[in-house]
């Protein structure tokens, strides 16, 4: 390995930990949104920052608000890259029940294949923030008409590693389909109050 590329994985580990080099695959998480809002797509979109694996990956939506039929999930869209363009596929995510008896929704794709994270792509941590691209991006829509905020637990493993190498975001879930224009309404007014004091 040459000094540069030494480097650089020491650099990269720095951001995303021993996986970059462990000879297993990990995925991170790189793009995902801030509240799942009712009736609205949410993407959320990884990376293999490890090893190469032909194992495919399971992606999964759990918590105690889908456990108990709370909040609901439609639309699940796989958008795969054909020839550089994002071309989106439909797939069932169906509810199963784990092992302990809770509720799930769970998709497998046995057929993705993870290529080895290239280290050579970026010397710099900075370079390496611009030119990361994602490489598997999904989308799904929430259904929850409900009071609060639950929590819900976004979840793809690689099948190479489904123990340490797991994407896992949670994310709140709003019936609010204006969550985003009455947090600003809701933020000017605070700053309004706080210049006047």
């Amino acid at each position: 390995m040459s000094k540069s590329n030494k480097k650089a994985i020491n650099e990269i580990k720095e951001i995303f930990g021993d996986h970059v080099a462990s000879g297993k695959p990990c995925l991170k998480m790189v793009g995902c949104g801030e509240i799942m809002i009712n009736e609205l797509p949410f993407s959320f979109s990884m990376q293999n920052i490890g090893a190469a694996s032909d194992a495919g990956i399971c992606v999964t939506i759990s918590g105690e608000a889908v456990n108990d039929g709370i909040v609901r999930f439609t639309d699940f869209t796989f958008v795969k890259t054909v020839n550089g363009k994002a071309v989106p596929e439909r797939y069932d995510l169906p509810l199963v029940k784990k092992a302990d008896g809770k509720m799930i929704y769970q998709a497998k794709f046995t057929d993705v294949k993870l290529p080895e994270y290239d280290p050579s792509v970026a010397s710099t941590k900075e370079e390496l923030l611009n030119v990361l691209s994602t490489q598997l991006t999904f989308r799904v829509t929430p259904l929850y008409n409900g009071e609060g905020l639950p929590e819900i637990m976004l979840s793809v493993y690689p099948f190479g590693d489904p123990l340490t190498g797991s994407a896992t975001e949670w994310k709140r879930v709003t019936a609010d389909q204006d969550y985003f224009l009455h947090k600003l309404k809701k933020g000017r007014r605070n700053s309004v109050f706080k210049k006047r004091r």
